[in-house]
């Protein structure tokens, strides 16, 4: 991964938002371009990840590079 970004494979999956850094862009975003939650779709048990926007996206892991914390303590 590239300076502070982790994996997509350990991003919470509890419906914190998070900062994503998607797959169509080569380089990672220097503002959070894309903010997203991991929800769990009740009755069928499949997750996805939903991005803020207008309109709101869904994608899965195999769109999204890596991703780091909305807020960072310091």
């Amino acid at each position: 991964m590239s300076g502070d970004w982790s994996p997509v494979s350990a991003a919470p999956r509890d419906g914190t938002p998070v900062i994503l850094w998607m797959i169509e862009d080569e380089t990672p975003p220097d503002i959070p371009w894309h903010v997203g939650f991991w929800a769990v779709k009740p009755g069928v048990g499949i997750g996805c990840w939903h991005l803020f926007g207008d309109p709101p996206r869904i994608c899965s892991d195999r769109q999204i590079r890596g991703w780091r914390p909305l807020l960072r303590d310091r």
